[in-house]
């Protein structure tokens, strides 16, 4: 691809970039941008601009509570001297075109403040050779401001809309090319802006996971082995499939694929709403094989926690002469910690949406990496992983456990059993 492309929106936020864009260079298409029909400049991967100037930020990690979906923006708003009143934030597919896509760790800022830079200071300088070339001065004469360019000599102003089309002909300039602003310039980075999804979340409109529809869907309740490994003997649910709601009960052959933790498997109860799918679940009577991890027990493996913690370990630095120092204390003091088995229970629980359709998966769900949803629906249906679609959502809460995408693959792997788009909750 060697040109920047004015896309529809559909396009932009699906498919519109190839392999060959770069994501986390300055030069984020690689040759010349010269306008196309359509409805839209598109300077890279994470920005767009309409041909009325507003300014889309795409912004590929999740929200979940923690504010990226704005931070990320506000980044590229700010070196782009877009009015932030004319930015719209909207949520990446799963792609890899966008770099590394697993919101975990505290690391999206850290990775990805320099490319959103690049990227709005990329849009900034090709806005204002447009703008140079419209007038016939040289272009650092021309500077970018709230969304216009004045000519310093006449005082001339153009708007974003009004070079937006321009702008798209521009050459992608070169990385050395590019002035990042110094942080007194700074309009939005480390200054105080409500969340972007804000009034959404206040009001209830926000779409989380868990409020994912589709007209004839189905909801998916499963029962798992009470042992991590265990392995369905037998099972009766005559009971379950006399609960008002319940249409069918669907066995998930153990599986276990990349990015996750477990393998999957267990007794789906399939329902017309929830509450019957739950009610059904516990009227199951499964006589279950729990295999080698049968023999668990939490007090040994606390015991071999500290046992294995008193062994030797590598030292990674040495500073100073602890022995010595501590030889020198009048008192020591010494204690062991021990953190339990803990519980994850955001207020939203794992909750995916899958549709199986002509081949290909099109899942809605509240994940933390998309991308590993992708590879994992992938692997466990048999595609390739092009033929997986994954929208994220908001996630009500995270804590790393929605980064492994097992709930993913469950129902994409019921919706191609039943034939109807599964939500699992």
């Amino acid at each position: 691809m060697g040109t920047v492309k004015l896309v529809s929106r559909r396009r932009f936020l699906g498919y519109a970039f190839t392999s060959g864009a770069l994501v986390l260079g300055i030069r984020l298409l690689p040759k010349a941008a010269r306008a196309a029909t359509g409805d839209r400049w598109q300077p890279g991967v994470y920005l767009g601009v309409e041909l009325d100037g507003s300014v889309i930020v795409v912004v590929h990690r999740s929200q979940m509570g923690q504010g990226i979906r704005t931070s990320l923006a506000m980044v590229a708003a700010d070196e782009m001297e877009a009015d932030w009143k004319r930015v719209r934030v909207e949520q990446a597919l799963g792609n890899r075109k966008y770099g590394d896509q697993s919101t975990d760790g505290s690391y999206s800022i850290r990775e990805f403040y320099q490319p959103f830079r690049e990227a709005g200071a990329t849009a900034r300088l090709m806005l204002e050779r447009a703008a140079a070339d419209r007038w016939g001065v040289p272009a650092p004469e021309c500077h970018a401001a709230n969304h216009q360019v004045a000519h310093a000599g006449s005082g001339r102003l153009l708007t974003y809309g009004e070079l937006t089309a321009l702008a798209a002909k521009q050459e992608i300039p070169k990385p050395a090319e590019l002035h990042l602003k110094t942080p007194d310039q700074f309009r939005y980075i480390g200054k105080d802006i409500p969340v972007v999804d804000l009034d959404d979340i206040c009001s209830g409109r926000a779409q989380y996971g868990i409020d994912a529809r589709l007209p004839g869907m189905v909801y998916a309740s499963i029962e798992r082995s009470p042992v991590l490994g265990g392995k369905i003997r037998s099972f009766d649910d005559q009971q379950t499939r006399q609960v008002p709601g319940v249409e069918q009960t669907v066995v998930i052959d153990p599986f276990t694929a990349p990015f996750q933790f477990k393998a999957l498997g267990g007794i789906a109860v399939i329902a017309s709403n929830t509450w019957a799918a739950m009610q059904g679940r516990k009227k199951l009577k499964v006589e279950w094989d729990p295999g080698a991890n049968a023999s668990y027990e939490s007090d040994a493996y606390k015991q071999s926690l500290f046992a294995a913690a008193r062994q030797p370990q590598k030292v990674v630095r040495n500073i100073g002469d602890v022995d010595t120092q501590f030889a020198q204390g009048e008192k020591t003091l010494e204690a062991d910690y021990y953190v339990p088995l803990l519980a994850h229970a955001p207020m939203e629980p794992p909750a995916a949406l899958a549709e199986f359709r002509d081949g290909k998966v099109e899942v809605w769900t509240a994940t933390q990496n998309p991308q590993a949803a992708q590879q994992t629906v992938a692997q466990a249906l048999g595609l390739a992983r092009e033929a997986v679609m994954c929208h994220v959502t908001l996630l009500g809460g995270g804590f790393g456990r929605k980064s492994k995408p097992d709930y993913v693959a469950e129902a994409a792997i019921l919706s191609k059993k039943t034939g109807k788009p599964v939500k699992v909750t």
